[in-house]
């Protein structure tokens, strides 16, 4: 059984003259559209990109994203770029989904796998431990400094949000404009799939509805 997990995330970066404005603004609806995979009577439904994905049925965790104001398939949104669909996977064996230079699904063969700043680790059948991985987002992040710790444990019936921000000066090429950044993830253990069904993109169109009842962990700080 592959264990399912929708993130609904939405990543801000601002410039330091707009940032208070423009934080205030960010706010989930109570439903979007989305044609990034769902899971329904234990069968996982994900977009047939033509490019096979490598060992999926074997897969312990698959995490499937929404991003806040990104559509990866409408045809607006691919005119502006030219990489198509692909499968890709890192050093650490975790394979990942790319839209239009986009991740919106995840999986690994292992327990645990690294998402952006966030750890998922399994901790028992139905249940995960959530964790900040600050220290392998740093330039990311920015200050203030943060230790890598647990957030929240993440189980079915009960989903999380987590709020955090951070600014920054740099990049990996070096110093850049200051930049604040503000992460809001809704997380949810939507339960297990024991089958993986491909579909056309043009035929995957599900309205999902954001999580009410979450556990908030707000970490924001307040940044000038």
């Amino acid at each position: 059984m592959i264990d399912v997990i929708q993130i609904f995330k939405s990543e801000e970066r601002y410039k330091k003259d707009n940032y208070e404005t423009a934080k205030l603004l960010n706010q989930w609806e109570d439903s979007l559209t989305s044609r990034n995979g769902y899971l329904k009577d234990h069968t996982l439904y994900l977009p047939d990109t033509a490019d096979p994905a490598p060992g999926i049925e074997d897969a312990r965790i698959v995490i499937i994203q929404d991003i806040k104001g990104f559509e990866p398939f409408s045809a607006e949104t691919s005119r502006q770029y030219t990489r198509k669909p692909r499968w890709h996977m890192d050093t650490n064996k975790k394979h990942m989904l790319y839209v239009n230079d986009e991740i919106i699904c995840f999986y690994k063969l292992a327990a645990s796998i690294n998402l952006g700043i966030l750890r998922l680790e399994k901790e028992q059948p139905g249940s995960f431990i959530l964790s900040l991985n600050y220290t392998g987002h740093v330039l990311e992040m920015g200050i203030p400094e943060r230790n890598d710790h647990k957030i929240a444990q993440l189980k079915a019936g009960k989903p999380v949000r987590y709020r955090t921000n951070g600014k920054s000066d740099f990049t990996m090429s070096g110093r850049k404009d200051r930049t604040f950044a503000e992460y809001d993830f809704i997380i949810a253990y939507i339960g297990q799939a024991d089958k993986v069904i491909f579909k056309d993109a043009a035929r995957m169109e599900t309205v999902k509805k954001l999580p009410a009842d979450y556990k908030l962990v707000d970490e924001r700080k307040i940044l000038k």
